[in-house]
C-alpha cells in the first residue's frame, strides 16, 4: 500500500503546529489529513474514521495527548493505531510512560521536519520518499 492511500490524525492545540504537520504530511504525499485541537475531538474523529497514523501533543486542554493514547489503548477498534507524540515535554518520566502506553515514536518540539517525515514513513511501514 503507497503512502498515498495513508491517512494521518494530527492532534494538537497550536494551529501552527497543526499547519507545519500537515505540511509535512501533505510533502511525503498523504492526501487524507484530519485535524483536532484536543483529545476530545481526536475521539469524536475516531468514531468516525479510523486513520492509519495519530501524531499527537502531549499537553492540551481538555483530554491531553497521555489520557487519549490510554483511551485509544483500551479501545478494540483502534487500539492497534500507531501514535507519534510530537510535543515539548521532555522529562524522562514522561517518555518512559508515554512508550509503556505504546506509543510508536517520541519526537520532542522544536522538530526537524527531515526527522518527522522518516518517523511517519517507519510508523506507517512505507519508505521514505526522496
Amino acid at each position: 500500500m503507497s503512502i498515498q492511500s495513508k491517512s494521518v490524525l494530527i492532534v494538537d492545540d497550536m494551529r501552527m503546529t497543526r499547519m507545519k504537520l500537515r505540511k509535512i504530511c501533505t510533502d511525503l504525499g498523504i492526501k487524507n489529513i484530519s485535524e483536532a485541537v484536543d483529545g476530545a475531538q481526536a475521539l469524536e474523529i475516531l468514531e468516525q474514521a479510523k486513520p492509519d497514523l495519530i501524531l499527537s501533543d502531549w499537553n492540551m486542554p481538555n483530554i491531553s495527548g497521555i489520557e487519549l493514547i490510554q483511551k485509544i489503548r483500551e479501545n478494540p477498534s483502534y487500539s492497534t493505531i500507531p501514535v507519534i507524540f510530537i510535543t515539548a515535554e521532555a522529562e524522562k518520566n514522561s517518555i518512559i510512560k508515554s512508550l509503556e502506553f505504546g506509543v510508536a515514536d517520541y519526537i520532542l518540539k522544536p522538530f526537524n521536519d527531515e526527522n518527522v517525515k522518516s518517523k511517519i514513513c517507519s510508523a506507517l511501514n512505507v519508505e521514505t520518499p526522496q
